[in-house]
């Protein structure tokens, strides 16, 4: 069973992913904003992080930045509804495991 942390701005997003990986057996927590996702990354060390780079009050850009600081072996995968090849090559430098734009194949994640 992996740790799983979903942080997006988008509560029914955060819902269906909890809904989805738990019925596969993950431990799933959520977080809405950047902020509180740092929060529950640095106290439950999730094996997977699905964050979303486009959130109010901190960017996921900036978020990515502190959750590689505080969660340096969580593989963190970039959602985001505005994608763009620089979006997804920034969050790759910055240490993301992979990117995927919204809308997305539920089968994909």
């Amino acid at each position: 069973m992996s740790k799983l942390l979903i942080i997006d701005d988008e509560k029914d997003l955060c819902l269906m992913f909890q809904k989805i990986f738990q019925e596969e057996g993950h431990s799933v927590v959520t977080a809405t904003t950047g902020q509180e996702g740092i929060a529950k990354s640095r106290a439950d060390q999730p094996d997977l992080i699905f964050l979303d780079l486009k959130m109010p009050s901190m960017d996921g850009t900036t978020c990515l930045k502190k959750l590689r600081l505080v969660s340096k072996v969580s593989k963190i995968v970039g959602l985001t509804g505005y994608g763009t090849l620089k979006t997804a090559k920034e969050a790759l430098l910055l240490g993301a495991y992979d990117y995927t734009s919204k809308p997305f194949d539920l089968d994909l994640i």
